[in-house]
């Protein structure tokens, strides 16, 4: 018997939690429609399916014609089902109509709230669009389900991947073009001295913003960097988009890396920076972001809480015109190019493991405020999966997987 298909680890996780409103959520079973229908529907997308090598369905539904799939499904296919409603999913779980799911079979379940993660981890797969045939279920769904979907579908037929750059073993990889590192900072913040030190390598020059009235004794700690850095004081005042506005102001036009001083780069990340700043075209790059929780080789997963994509790399050149918006969860505009994604490339969010949980929740407390309404709740357990699943994934490449995304500013 081969190992667990990664889907079938995953959606084991997600199902086994409820957060959130899900803990509320309707458990009323979704009728099924006529089983004559669902033979013809299960047919239909079989014959479109006869050249392909797997079919993606995007929805769940009541699960009907999921299973009719999987139950007539030829031996040379795989079959994967993609739903955004892990509740759904658990209902037919509990009343057996996810018999055909199984840990190594040809039909596979993908569940998750997140349609990043419905995105991301059939991508880290190496789902091929050459070799798929990507259909919505037939059955009726929410509104906000079909959305959810058809924006999976967009990502998983309209991306392409970056071709790997030229290979000389012989030759170090070359460092970064004009990119600057761009970080907010707070005096107080904890394990500077081993952040800077990690982003040694991955910039020419970078600008420091301190939430102060003058610039900190911990500036010092900067020199761990390894290159010129500018040194901004400004009081944070409650408003991020500000203050990353003002930092963007101080960068010389280029390319412009965002970290925050909780977060810790992949190990290829300056390899990967140097391939997409040559390569045409691209605009802003997004790197997914694993939350280190409860220790060191665990992330967080499910209901957004991975793959977490941040648009961290960007480019300052006209006719970009880069401004965040939003005081609280500030949101990046005015970017011009494509869109890209490394996928292999994470972040490494220390926040749950740098700070205590006090810390978390003023930190959080302070968000709701300028935000002006209670956003943000601290549990003290959430889904969680090894490292070692998402390096599985990634496996030995040389370069990082990036993949060009459709249109997406």
């Amino acid at each position: 018997m081969q190992g667990a298909h990664p889907f079938f680890t995953y959606t084991g996780e997600i199902l086994a939690w409820r957060l959130g409103e899900e803990r509320n959520a309707d458990v009323s079973p979704s009728p099924a429609p006529d089983a004559a229908r669902v033979r013809a529907w299960a047919g239909r997308i079989l014959r479109a399916a006869r050249d392909a090598r797997e079919i993606v369905l995007l929805g769940l539904g009541s699960g009907a014609v999921a299973g009719a799939l999987a139950r007539s499904l030829p031996d040379d296919k795989v079959l994967t089902v993609l739903s955004p409603d892990p509740a759904a999913a658990r209902r037919l779980a509990a009343s057996g109509g996810l018999d055909w799911r199984t840990p190594d079979g040809q039909a596979r379940l993908l569940a998750d709230t997140s349609r990043q993660a419905l995105y991301c981890l059939p991508a880290l797969a190496g789902f091929d669009p050459a070799r798929a045939v990507v259909v919505a279920n037939p059955e009726s769904g929410q509104p906000h389900t079909r959305e959810a979907l058809a924006w999976v579908r967009r990502m998983l037929t309209a991306s392409v991947p970056l071709p790997d750059a030229p290979y000389d073993a012989a030759r170090p990889a070359p460092a970064p073009p004009d990119v600057t590192l761009a970080v907010l900072v707070q005096p107080q913040e904890t394990g500077l001295e081993e952040f800077f030190a990690a982003c040694a390598g991955l910039a020419h020059s970078a600008v420091l913003c301190w939430d102060a009235a003058a610039v900190p004794r911990q500036a010092s700690l900067a020199r761990a960097l390894g290159m010129p850095v500018r040194h901004l004081a400004r009081p944070l005042a409650g408003d991020f988009a500000a203050q990353r506005n003002a930092l963007l102001a101080a960068c010389p036009p280029g390319w412009v890396l965002t970290l925050d001083p909780d977060e810790r780069p992949a190990p290829g990340m300056a390899q990967t920076i140097a391939r997409v700043t040559r390569a045409p075209d691209i605009g802003g790059v997004f790197f997914p972001r694993l939350t280190l929780y409860p220790d060191q080789g665990h992330a967080k997963v499910g209901h957004g809480l991975w793959p977490d994509l941040q648009l961290r790399l960007f480019h300052m050149l006209p006719p970009a015109s880069p401004r965040y918006v939003r005081p609280v969860h500030e949101r990046l505009e005015g970017l011009a190019g494509r869109a890209a994604l490394a996928l292999d490339t994470p972040l490494f969010h220390y926040n749950r493991l740098l700070a205590d949980e006090g810390a978390v929740k003023a930190k959080l407390a302070a968000y709701d405020a300028a935000a002006g309404q209670p956003r943000h709740h601290l549990s003290s357990d959430y889904p969680s999966l090894p490292l070692a699943f998402f390096s599985a994934l990634s496996g030995d490449r040389r370069d990082g997987r990036v993949l060009l995304l459709p249109p997406l500013w």
